[in-house]
């Protein structure tokens, strides 16, 4: 079956893969200092992606959840531009304090 998504709508969550791990380890920092900006106290002790939901735009949005610890995870938004314009990923969003495996939610 092919999912038919509205335009700007979200895919269905998937596990993670190795690029998106590759996706996120690239953006790590910036991801720290947003989520140390949005209240989360301290370094993460890991970084693995573990689910994602992908959403078209001009270039992708990736919502990605991402334990950094045993028990926490921060939800990122990642934006990846389009390949043509030579620009590196970024993260748009954080969601810090998130419980493992807690619905990825557009944000």
């Amino acid at each position: 079956a092919v999912a038919i998504l509205a335009q700007g709508g979200t895919g269905p969550a998937q596990p993670a893969t190795d690029e998106v791990q590759k996706l996120v380890d690239s953006v790590k920092d910036d991801a720290q200092t947003k989520c140390q900006a949005a209240g989360r106290n301290g370094i993460f002790g890991k970084f693995e992606a573990k689910n994602f939901k992908t959403q078209v735009v001009a270039g992708t949005n990736y919502f990605v959840e991402v334990m950094v610890s045993d028990t926490e995870a921060v939800h990122l938004r990642v934006y990846e531009p389009l390949p043509h314009t030579g620009e590196p990923a970024s993260v748009a969003s954080v969601k810090v304090g998130m419980a493992p495996g807690a619905e990825i939610d557009f944000f």
